[in-house]
């Protein structure tokens, strides 16, 4: 009987936590800025993307850098959510012709190479003293993107970044891996590091996982975690090498605002629409703002004009409980949300529903980090709120005992 008290208990209780370990708030989308324009479709909105994250339990996120500046930037970021936030430093394969080559056709690096690598280990030095740098990356070689940089001057630079990670082996810090259509290069160039003990085996997460089963098999070797988000679930090969790994590997994450998952891909039929287990029905308080009187006094003048033509309604996501525009129908949304507020006559929430703040179509959020949870654990087979719960929970300490936040 007390067994049963304490199950019923546990379910009434317990509720999903998430870390979504791959954020790129540097990323101009999140500035309002899309396809390299400088002409923003709408203001900046990181705050409002984290406390929606923040609604749905996603307590926890690593912000990955491309570059120095990034890394170095990010700082002022997890400032404001300490408790909440970690980031990387180190730059990304596909960013390192311009960081140390100087552009593409280049065959030798800067003059300032060494300068370069010696301020990543001094703003990972200062950022672990702070408690702020979790990780070290983005690192590694993508062979799907040449056009970024070469394949000559990825593998140099995986090497001379990880060389400045065995200089810092005394902090332990795991790495967030990048590796595309590379993995024998990937495992020839790291797996001297960790055979001399420089790397410790195991310490890391190779994150956006899109390998075939046997390059699976060769990062789990190495002993990594492995990342998936929707870029790992496009396909049905995709889904057949995801359910592979193990449990107790498996990391999540969004890659935001890249990496979505869309209709077209072939997880998304799995995905069932809010509320359930891994997004469960947000209790909301009676009264959110001290707008209530103002609303009534518009309500009251509004009566006694005469009555408008009928409002548009406003749009909502397919899967969550927030409107879903397109990034240049954002200032077209706003206006609709102030005519539907001008004829109400008490505040709305706007934690959830019609008057939160939009999702934008195809930019991907950490709120969206669950669906991951959710494609996954169909994946495994699993049926029981009890394996799901569990199923979420394991993935979730992976992620804290990996990066210590």
């Amino acid at each position: 009987m007390n067994l049963q008290r304490n199950l019923v208990k546990t379910a009434m209780t317990w509720k999903p936590r998430y870390f979504d370990i791959g954020v790129n708030f540097s990323d101009l989308m999140f500035q309002g800025c899309y396809n390299g324009s400088k002409t923003a479709k709408h203001p900046a909105d990181v705050a409002e993307v984290v406390a929606r994250a923040q609604t749905f339990n996603v307590s926890k996120m690593l912000i990955t850098a491309s570059s120095i500046a990034e890394s170095e930037e990010h700082f002022e970021l997890v400032e404001n959510y300490k408790s909440h936030f970690g980031l990387t430093v180190g730059v990304h394969p596909c960013t390192v012709a311009q960081e140390f080559y100087g552009g593409l056709d280049k065959l030798e690096p800067l003059d300032s190479l060494d300068e370069k690598l010696a301020r990543l280990k001094t703003l990972t030095e200062e950022g672990v003293a702070k408690g702020f740098v979790k990780a070290f990356g983005e690192i590694g070689l993508d062979y799907d993107r040449l056009h970024y940089s070469t394949e000559a001057q990825q593998r140099a630079m995986f090497k001379a970044q990880l060389e400045v990670v065995a200089s810092l082996q005394h902090l332990n810090l795991p790495l967030f891996l990048h590796m595309r259509n590379a993995c024998d290069d990937f495992v020839s160039i790291i797996s001297p590091f960790i055979a001399s003990g420089a790397i410790k085996k195991g310490n890391g997460v190779v994150h956006s996982f899109t390998g075939s089963k046997d390059e699976l098999a060769k990062i789990l070797d190495l002993g990594f975690y492995i990342g998936v988000n929707g870029c790992s679930l496009k396909t049905q090969e995709n889904l057949d090498v995801a359910k592979l790994v193990p449990m107790d590997k498996l990391l999540i994450e969004t890659d935001a605002p890249w990496c979505e998952i869309r209709k077209t891909h072939a997880a998304y039929s799995v995905l069932t629409p809010y509320p359930n287990l891994f997004y469960p029905e947000i209790t909301l308080p009676e009264v959110e703002s001290p707008q209530i009187k103002e609303l009534e006094e518009v309500n009251q003048k509004k009566k006694k004009q005469p009555p408008s033509k009928k409002q548009q309604p406003i749009k909502m996501d397919e899967l969550l409980p927030f409107p879903s525009i397109k990034k240049e129908n954002f200032e077209k949304h706003r206006i609709l949300v102030q005519q539907k507020l001008e004829n109400l006559g008490e505040a709305p929430t706007t934690i959830i529903g019609e008057f939160a703040h939009p999702l934008i179509k195809s930019r991907n959020e950490p709120v969206f980090v669950g669906l991951v949870a959710e494609i996954m654990a169909s994946l495994y087979g699993l049926k029981s709120d009890d394996e799901i719960r569990n199923f979420i929970d394991t993935v979730y300490e992976n992620s804290c005992k990996l990066f210590q936040i």
